[in-house]
C-alpha cells in the first residue's frame, strides 16, 4: 500500500499544509486547499486520481477540489470518471464551491465525467471495485464520517476529524493501516488530544500501522511516546502488510 501525505495539518497548522492524503496514487482522503500544487510538486499525475472521499464540509478538507477540477478542464484532460464520496449534499456542496471559485466551470461540455456518491453511516458500498464503509464520527454539530476502505493490499481506516467516540473503535477494528487525527495536545470537544489518543492506540494491535494527521505541531515531540508514525508534508510511505510479523514501512 502506498500512502502519500500531501498535507498533514489542520486549518491553523504552522509549517504544514491542510490534511490531504493520496492512497495508491488514485484515492484522495479529503482535499485541502494545497491539493493540486502538492500533487505537482511530487510529479503525481492528477489524472490518476479516481476517487475523493470527503470526511466533512469544512474548508480545510474540501476547498482543494475546485482547483483540481480547473486542472481537468484545461490541462490534465481525461475522460475517465472521477467519483466524489461524501456526506449528504456532497454534489451540491462541490458544485457550489466550484461555481464560487471559477464561475461556469462545470458546464455541459465538462470533459471528465463526475459521479457523486452520498455516504450513509454504517452502510457499506462499492464504487467500481473499491469497497468502503462510512462510520459516523463526532465533530461538534458537523456531520463527519471516517472511512474504512477495503483495498487489495489491506484495510485502511481514516478518521477524518473527530473527538473521542466509541465509533472510533468500530472504525479501526481489524484495519492494517490507521490514520487518526491529532489536532492538539489538549483535549477538545471536537478533536482528539493526547489522552484520547493514548486510549485508542492502546487497543490497536502491534501488527497495525498507525499514522497521526491533522496536526497543529510542526514537529513530532508532542507525540513521541505514542506507538505511531508522524508524517510530514510530501512524504510517501510504501507499506508491506503481508509480512508475518510487524509490517514493513519504507519511506520513498
Amino acid at each position: 500500500m502506498k500512502i502519500t501525505f500531501l498535507g498533514t495539518g489542520n486549518a491553523f497548522a504552522p509549517q504544514r499544509d491542510c490534511s490531504t492524503i493520496l492512497v495508491n496514487d488514485s484515492i484522495l482522503l479529503d482535499a485541502g486547499p494545497g491539493l493540486l500544487v502538492n500533487l505537482k510538486r511530487l510529479a503525481q499525475d492528477p489524472r490518476d486520481v479516481r476517487y475523493i472521499f470527503i470526511s466533512h464540509f469544512h474548508g480545510d478538507h474540501f476547498f482543494g477540489i475546485p482547483f483540481l477540477l480547473l486542472e481537468y478542464a484545461f490541462v490534465s484532460r481525461t475522460d475517465s470518471p472521477l467519483t466524489i464520496v461524501g456526506p449528504a449534499g456532497v454534489e451540491e456542496h462541490v458544485r457550489a464551491v466550484a461555481e464560487l471559485a471559477f464561475p461556469n466551470l462545470l458546464t455541459p461540455t465538462w470533459p471528465r465525467p463526475l459521479r457523486f456518491v452520498e455516504a450513509h453511516p454504517g452502510v457499506s458500498d462499492t464504487v467500481d471495485d473499491l469497497a468502503f464503509t462510512p462510520v459516523a464520527m463526532r465533530h461538534g454539530q458537523t456531520t463527519a464520517y471516517g472511512y474504512r476502505l477495503t483495498l487489495p493490499d489491506g484495510v485502511l481506516a481514516y478518521s477524518g476529524d473527530s473527538s473521542m467516540t466509541a465509533a472510533l473503535f468500530t472504525l479501526i477494528d481489524g484495519a492494517g493501516v490507521i490514520i487518526l487525527e491529532a489536532t492538539s495536545e489538549e483535549e477538545s470537544p471536537v478533536h482528539l488530544g493526547q489522552e484520547a489518543l493514548r486510549a485508542i492506540t492502546a487497543r490497536i494491535p502491534k501488527e497495525s500501522i498507525t499514522f497521526l494527521n491533522h496536526l497543529d505541531t510542526p514537529g513530532d515531540a508532542s507525540w513521541a511516546d505514542l506507538p505511531v508514525i508522524i508524517p510530514h508534508d510530501l512524504q510517501t510511505f510504501q507499506l508491506d502488510l503481508q509480512t508475518a510479523c510487524k509490517p514493513r514501512v519504507n519511506i520513498v
